[in-house]
């Protein structure tokens, strides 16, 4: 599970980051979803936010991702 978690952390941060297309950032992760935290961290990504409303929603929304990506990695830590 642990190896699971770092992968979609890994991927979330390559999809941030611009790396890969969110496409591949779905498709990599379809079949890591056996895991609540890694599917919250996928329907964050799924359902972004569009960056012209308010900015607080924006800014709340990028805190949310980074923290579940920290609490993924460290788990792989453990």
């Amino acid at each position: 599970m642990n190896n699971d978690r770092h992968r979609a952390a890994s991927l979330a941060r390559s999809y941030l980051e611009k790396r890969i297309p969110w496409q591949q950032f779905m498709d990599d992760t379809a079949d890591l979803k056996n895991d609540g935290m890694i599917d919250e961290l996928v329907d964050l990504i799924e359902h972004e936010p569009q960056r012209g409303g308010f900015m607080g929603d924006w800014f709340e929304y990028q805190k949310a991702i980074q923290s579940i990506i920290v609490q993924l990695e460290k788990e792989e830590e453990k």
